[in-house]
């Protein structure tokens, strides 16, 4: 799997011919976290599981999680596929952004007015918030 084949596949069905700037394994992670890439994400349900776990090796150390549980603090995550993770959130250095996707679980620690924007596309979540801060 290439990054040209994930930008051809996403290019027909719909997204902006800004996406085409992607280049490599990091450019593309970075676009699938950007509000932009999310929503095409979310209304394509793209890209599907199997490509995801042909990414794997490639864009595992941008942040993506597929079918592997991670107990992770204060980052942004995707975490795509069969697996149950643990993340923990706190303090006001910046928003995080979390993404499920095909099935993952994520137990989410909020506190010290940490704020944690979830993305379910389609995974299962809870939170546990010490009272201070903002999951969205």
């Amino acid at each position: 799997m290439r990054v040209n084949d994930i930008l051809n596949e996403a290019l027909k069905l719909g997204a902006c011919e800004a996406s085409g700037k992607a280049t490599d394994w990091k450019s593309l992670s970075w676009l699938f976290f950007s509000p932009q890439g999310i929503e095409f994400c979310k209304q394509h349900n793209y890209p599907s599981l199997d490509i995801f776990r042909q990414m794997d090796d490639s864009i595992s150390s941008f942040g993506v999680y597929v079918d592997r549980s991670c107990k992770l603090d204060n980052t942004d995550v995707a975490i795509i596929g069969d697996c149950q993770s643990e993340l923990h959130f706190s303090g006001t250095d910046r928003p995080y952004k979390v993404i499920l996707m095909h099935g993952a679980k994520a137990r989410i620690y909020a506190g010290m007015y940490a704020v944690v924007k979830v993305e379910n596309i389609s995974g299962d979540y809870e939170v546990f918030n010490d009272g201070t801060a903002t999951v969205l």
